[in-house]
């Protein structure tokens, strides 16, 4: 045999060269090129995850914050506006409406009556109590009297009568009103104002009312709404208690109570 050539050589040496990079290729390279793109998309998944997780545990801590303010604002009402009634003792319960009927809420309608400047012309008597335990509110409102629009007759100025009608928060029963019928002229001016009277009380979970959908237009308003007269009721008071269209002030379900 003569001589190999120079160039047959190259030739060969080349092929030698790119198969061998073939083969480091397909046998190391592309394994740990697909190994890492697996750790790579095993990566983002675990990243979406530990993303959704910190969007998800600063949602539960703005609820959680949000729960333990209406908690306590809940607690504040009911020490201020109500009077301790659970209807997980009945017995209880029953006691503190008779109390609260027999004894209690005429002489604070009457204070408050009177601290406005104006005069109540109508006594405050509340009917006779319950002889039976009532039906325990499912959202936690009680009226009293149950299902009873109350309705005074007072006087006084107009100064008197608007700050009568701007201190409902300030009374110490959860109290909402619809309109009222003003008569008079001058100084000396007569309401007759219907009210409504809630007390707040605690209500057992397997009592309580379940979760309701999403109001439409004519649902129970929002739990962010502005407290006052004719306008949406705060949290913790009653559904129902706007003021602008209760009842008219005039439905059969009124209760003129005279002395």
């Amino acid at each position: 045999m003569g001589r190999i050539p120079t160039f047959v050589i190259i030739i060969i040496g080349v092929v030698l060269v790119v198969g061998l990079s073939a083969l480091m290729f397909f046998v190391v390279l592309k394994p740990q090129q697909e190994e890492l793109a697996t750790a790579k998309a095993r990566y983002d998944e675990e990243q979406a995850k530990a993303d959704q997780f910190a969007s998800v545990s600063a949602q539960l801590e703005q609820v959680t914050a949000q729960w333990l303010a209406a908690q306590s604002r809940l607690q504040h009402l009911m020490k201020t506006r109500s009077i301790p009634i659970s209807f997980g003792h009945e017995a209880a319960a029953m006691v503190a409406l008779w109390y609260e009927y027999r004894e209690d809420f005429a002489p604070l309608v009457e204070r408050w009556i009177a601290s406005t400047g104006c005069t109540l012309e109508s006594g405050a008597a509340m009917p006779a109590p319950p002889m039976t335990p009532p039906p325990a509110p499912t959202n936690g409102f009680m009226q009293i009297p149950a299902g009873q629009t109350i309705t005074l007759t007072v006087s006084g100025d107009l100064a008197s009568l608007e700050r009568l009608y701007n201190s409902l928060d300030q009374f110490e029963r959860v109290v909402t009103v619809s309109q009222l019928i003003l008569q008079g002229e001058g100084d000396v001016l007569r309401a007759q104002v219907p009210f409504k009277f809630y007390l707040i009380a605690e209500v057992p979970a397997s009592m309580a009312a379940p979760a309701a959908p999403a109001a439409g237009p004519e649902g129970p308003p929002g739990p962010d709404g502005p407290e006052g007269p004719g306008e949406p009721p705060g949290p913790g008071e009653p559904p129902g208690a706007n003021g602008g269209e209760d009842d008219g002030g005039g439905g059969e379900d009124d209760m003129s109570l005279d002395e």
